[in-house]
């Protein structure tokens, strides 16, 4: 795949609303397609993947920069389903800031300046992901 693209749900300019950041103006990357599946997910939408989601990074750059934000959160779905080194790479040659709000199911990709595991109860955590956390969200995955 061109590591140049990636399958995009939505992207919004919002405020942070939860964790160490909250508060905090950021742009939102919302990458589509996710495997865990949780009942109580909030975005179920964000589960599956149509070929007309795949877009630019620099594209996705040039938005970002509209909005003039200074840091960028990387969501889904599961957005390590994907490789996100050279996503993270361009966010960083455009002096942004990356944080990544991920499940700690798939292998940390990418270069994050904060990284947010969400544990589900449905698939747990790689303990390599638990290791380079910034902060975990309180969860019940016994």
């Amino acid at each position: 795949m061109n590591q140049n693209l990636l399958p995009v749900m939505e992207t919004f300019y919002s405020i942070q609303g939860e964790g160490e950041y909250q508060g905090h103006a950021a742009f939102f990357l919302r990458l589509a397609g996710c495997d865990v599946g949780c009942v109580w997910c909030d975005v179920k939408e964000s589960w599956t993947v149509s070929e007309n989601q795949y877009r630019q990074i620099d594209d996705i750059i040039n938005e970002i920069k509209l909005n003039n934000a200074k840091i960028v959160v990387v969501t889904g779905g599961e957005p390590l389903m994907y490789n996100c080194s050279f996503l993270t790479q361009k966010l960083h040659q455009a002096g942004l800031r990356t944080h990544l709000e991920t499940s700690g199911t798939y292998p940390i990709s990418g270069d994050w300046d904060w990284i947010c595991v969400s544990p589900k109860k449905f698939k747990k955590p790689l303990e390599s992901v638990l290791q380079k956390a910034s902060e975990l969200k309180s969860c019940n995955i016994s």
